[in-house]
């Protein structure tokens, strides 16, 4: 099949995701991807091979959302507080996105640190060294407030990066909640919490015309 080792990396992100590198069974991804499990060796030699197959499709996925974050931190025409505005609003529209990158990489930081090492040197790194500039630029404009660059994109990434489930938590701990809007509210309340942005006077706010 032209496509058998393309739905087993879609099958076996979800599964490792899910159930952990030692509880996702390869007869159970092969039957998920629809596929004879005989395709795993062929084309990964095995669940290790799988998996590293596995983050390189995530590295390509995230990919262009680490260049924007690069081209957001080097665009002198927008304030800080501009670029920082678009950099969340971009971060968080990928994780809704793609839950199962959010999933992946947790599960494994918390199952090996072998794993949690290459996983943190391969994907959190890249995306922290491309919004540093950035994050140092907010610290000095004081629109963050957050003593260390580092200790900034974690709390960012612990905020953005939400379950799953959120949308329906959210709406059973408050039915007014509409999941459908979860993503813009959860957005809203990330600028609110983690950026100072200066208010604008009421001559600024006015429409033209």
């Amino acid at each position: 099949m032209p496509d058998g080792r393309l739905a087993l990396i879609e099958a076996a992100t979800f599964a490792f995701a899910e159930r952990g590198y030692e509880a996702a069974d390869l007869r159970s991804i092969a039957r998920a991807a629809d596929v004879d499990p005989g395709l795993v060796r062929i084309h990964f030699r095995g669940k290790a091979g799988l998996w590293d197959a596995c983050v390189d499709a995530i590295i390509a996925r995230r990919a262009p959302m680490v260049a924007e974050i690069a081209r957001l931190a080097s665009d002198a025409s927008a304030t800080a507080a501009e670029r920082l505005t678009a950099l969340i609003r971009h971060y968080v529209s990928f994780t809704f996105a793609h839950p199962e990158v959010r999933q992946f990489v947790v599960r494994h930081a918390a199952e090996s640190s072998e794993r949690a090492t290459l996983l943190t040197e391969r994907l959190v790194r890249p995306s922290y060294e491309a919004s540093l500039p950035l994050i140092k630029a907010g610290i000095e404009a004081g629109v963050i407030r957050v003593r260390h660059p580092a200790a900034f994109f974690a709390l960012l990434n612990n905020a953005v990066n939400q379950p799953r489930a959120a949308p329906v938590l959210l709406h059973q701990l408050s039915p007014d909640i509409d999941p459908d809007s979860v993503q813009e509210l959860l957005t809203a309340s990330i600028l609110d919490a983690f950026l100072h942005l200066p208010v604008l006077s009421p001559k600024n706010t006015e429409t033209p015309g």
